[in-house]
């Protein structure tokens, strides 16, 4: 007994000691936000003062010293989210996280953000002439001299690696990964072309396809549709899986002092982007001699995509315009290695990698390329065989070497709304709608971006002949094309990712939103002459969809409801809901919950039939389908309500809704009990942000955070966007990555809010320490004020050898 209790103390013993060590070396990897130290490089003494949040206000002599600075204190807090995304966008997430990525490696390797951003750095960087590359070699200096000097994240020591050095190449990798918002493509033209060819050009109509179609392009006989279909999956589930955020939309709007309470501009903007953790954005204030910012920062870019000072304001949204078009080549028969071009067979070009995977052997990978582009078969094995035409991919992304860094620099910098225009024709590669205010009084909406110039025939919405030469791109609109609104008598702007005025009498093809939160915006804001930054508020989380109330009064007018509420009392209460629901998306609203389910088996039982189910899973929440789903419901002689499984039998409007309502009362009462009271929105409308060590069990206790109960829902002002599905659960996916409202009357003291918090350091206080007021709907306020800091957390950045 002495010796098992030995054993026993013994291994309490080494318990104690191994938890111990375990607290303190975990501690040393927390963020450092006080005291003193050196940093090579340095010319002078940095002061760093973290607000109560995690921000940091940087205060310096020069330009290179708070570059600097704010490229070491963002990176001990992000540096793996800016590994990651250099990971992802350059097509090395196997090497580090092993075979099951190798699908998201193939699929960058073929997208080539990398190479764009080599060609960007090379032509840029070659020289360091300019302030832009100086501050921006300065901010890499910050990093790489925490990777070298600074104790890494607990992740690096998980996956047991050392981060290489940053590089500009990194930052144009950086730039282009938010250009994967413009990818829609990938997924819907390939869906959009198989309806055209498959079912006949009657079946967009609902879509308002139908007149921009030149079906004789296409060869109808000797494509498989069935690889069209699976293209449109692998695309899905590939950016479904990717350990970083991609963009989905947002809002911003500005409002000339007329329209303010104070009598100076006021400007909000809530980007709206897949939710993951850390936080998208890290928000920063540099102060030095002629320059002051506030800003939200993405992780590797030296400058803020958003911001603000005492002198102008901006925010932005997606102008999502087609910059991605898919042509269908025609191959050699007799060669494989051979496409049809100008009346000749070529050969392919080729360029080949070896993709390193964690614990296995590098994987070669040849990406086939056309004059348009590469061939998406690596995305998809299956897509092209010797005997049906490859699809190849042009992307504007592939035809430039991108100007937005140097466009950042002209927008940090600007000092007046001249300064601040002349910086947008320098955005190229990302369509964005920037909105803009400042203490002048003046308000302003540039759309920037190189839009694509098309033949008048061309349907950018389906697949291309490639072999014909008619739908080749002719070049770009010159950027004097590009929407814009400068000081509007009514003294209000705003986007939401929706459709802009025509320019020149041209609509330019795009992805768009379907105009709903726009017009919610729009009604809200005209609802009174004036609004403060309080009022405002309650625009930004404004969860009540008019489109809903009104498809619900559709459905129910047009279905037996007699008939469904005869089934029971759960029944009858569901209809009572559903007929008393207005429409908003609270936690604790019923109708958001029933109608949400209803939707998915009215889109189920009118397209599925037709498309699939892996078509119809991927094609239903799609912006298309969202953005004409009251045209196509509303259509009592579409052709979708037909089931094709049931020849002998026309099934009408009133059928499918009738049928519909049935099936998802009975759903939600298998699932939630016949208690219909029960049925609240936040039990089945809940968030988890995710962080990347976090996918898997048990690591996701510690690195993920959340559930929360969320309101809000698609298309709504406070977006928090979902899946439609059969399972009665949804998981919210994409929503506002920050909240930011800016009063000209008191610049220095912005309302903000990102969804977690600064930190992507799990030690850190800093962590999550804004998600439940991000999911209450509170702000805080971004002082910019240097006496009214809390100085207890101040950390003096040394240059070394003083």
């Amino acid at each position: 007994m002495k010796i098992v209790k030995k054993i026993f103390i013994t291994l309490i013993i080494i318990v104690i000691v191994f938890v111990t060590i375990s607290y303190f070396w975990l501690r040393s990897t927390k963020p450092v936000y006080s005291g003193n130290m050196k940093l090579s490089g340095l010319n002078s003494e940095v002061e760093v003062v973290f607000d109560e949040y995690g921000v940091p206000h940087i205060y310096a002599q020069n330009a290179h010293d708070a570059y600097m600075a704010l490229g070491y204190v963002q990176s001990q807090e992000r540096l793996f989210q800016m590994e990651m995304i250099r990971r992802v966008t350059s097509g090395r997430l196997s090497e580090l996280l092993g075979e099951k990525f190798l699908g998201t490696d193939k699929t960058m390797l073929t997208l080539s953000i990398r190479n764009m951003a080599k060609r960007s750095a090379n032509k840029y960087f070659k020289e360091i002439d300019e302030p832009y590359k100086k501050e921006t070699l300065a901010y890499l200096e910050g990093i790489n001299s925490f990777i070298e000097n600074g104790t890494l994240p607990i992740e690096f020591s998980l996956l047991n690696f050392k981060p290489e050095p940053f590089e500009p190449v990194d930052v144009y990798t950086a730039i282009g990964y938010m250009s994967l918002s413009f990818t829609s493509a990938l997924s819907q033209e390939p869906i959009v072309t198989r309806i055209m060819e498959s079912l006949g050009e009657e079946y967009l109509i609902d879509f308002d396809l139908d007149s921009l179609s030149n079906s004789k392009h296409y060869n109808k006989d000797d494509y498989s549709n069935e690889s069209l279909s699976g293209l449109s999956i692998a695309v899905e589930q590939i950016f479904n899986s990717l350990p970083i955020p991609v963009w989905h939309g947002s809002n911003n709007w500005v409002l000339s002092a007329d329209r303010s309470k104070s009598g100076k501009v006021l400007l909000a903007n809530d980007t709206h982007i897949k939710y993951s953790q850390p936080a998208v954005w890290y928000e920063a204030y540099m102060e030095y001699p002629e320059f002051s910012m506030g800003g939200y920062y993405l992780a590797s870019v030296p400058y803020a995509i958003i911001g603000h000072n005492d002198i102008l304001a901006w925010g932005t949204t997606i102008f999502p315009f087609d910059n991605m078009d898919l042509y269908r080549e025609k191959q050699n028969p007799e060669n494989s290695n051979q496409v049809w071009v100008n009346d000749m067979w070529e050969d392919y070009s080729t360029i080949t990698y070896a993709i390193p995977v964690k614990d296995e052997e590098d994987v070669e990978f040849t990406i086939k390329k056309t004059s348009h582009g590469p061939l998406l078969n690596g995305i998809y094995n299956d897509i092209a065989t010797i005997n049906d035409e490859p699809i190849s991919l042009w992307w504007s992304l592939n035809d430039m070497e991108s100007t937005v860094l140097d466009a950042l620099y002209r927008i940090n910098n600007a000092k007046n709304m001249s300064e601040f225009e002349a910086a947008m024709q320098y955005i190229d590669l990302i369509g964005m709608n920037m909105i803009y205010g400042d203490v002048e009084n003046n308000i302003a909406l540039w759309s920037t971006g190189k839009i694509p110039k098309r033949p008048d025939h061309i349907n950018s919405k389906i697949i291309l002949d490639g072999a014909s030469g008619n739908d080749e791109i002719l070049g770009y609109y010159p950027f004097e094309k590009n929407p814009k609104i400068i000081n509007p008598e009514d003294g209000f702007i705003t986007t939401s990712n929706d459709e802009h005025q025509r320019v020149d009498g041209i609509l330019y093809p795009g992805y768009y939103s379907p105009g709903l939160r726009a017009k919610r915006i729009k009604r809200l804001i005209n609802s009174q002459d004036a609004w403060n930054l309080e009022e405002l508020t309650s625009v930004q989380l404004d969860n009540t969809s008019e489109k809903d109330t009104m498809l619900t009064k559709l459905i129910l007018s047009n279905a037996n409801v007699q008939k469904v509420a005869s089934l029971g009392p759960t029944y009858s209460s569901a209809i009572v809901q559903l007929e008393d629901w207005n429409g908003n998306s609270d936690i604790n609203t019923i109708g958001a919950t029933i109608f949400s389910n209803l939707v998915y088996y009215i889109m189920y039982n009118t397209m599925a039939d037709e498309l699939g189910e892996n078509d119809f899973n991927s094609f239903v929440s799609s912006f298309l389908v969202r953005s004409r789903m009251i045209a196509l419901l509303s259509n009592n002689d579409s052709p979708w309500f037909d089931n094709t499984k049931t020849p002998e039998i026309k099934e009408l409007r009133n059928d499918i809704f009738t049928l519909s309502l049935e099936e998802a009362i009975t759903s939600l009462k298998n699932q939630l009990g016949d208690d219909v009271s029960a049925w609240k929105w936040g039990e089945v409308h809940t968030l988890t942000h995710v962080h990347p060590i976090g996918r898997e069990e048990p690591l996701d206790i510690i690195f993920n955070v959340g559930p929360f109960a969320k309101s809000g829902s698609n298309d709504v002002i406070d977006k928090e966007g979902f899946k439609y599905n059969k399972s009665g659960v949804y998981p919210v996916l994409d929503g506002p990555a920050m909240r930011m409202l800016v009063d000209f009357a008191d610049p220095s003291h912005t309302l903000s809010i990102i969804p977690t918090g600064q930190s992507g350091n799990v030690m850190s206080p800093h962590y999550s320490d804004q998600a439940y007021m991000f999911n209450k709907g509170e702000y805080r306020t971004f002082n910019t004020n240097k006496k009214e800091l809390d100085k207890s957390s101040i950390l003096i950045l040394e240059p070394m050898g003083k």
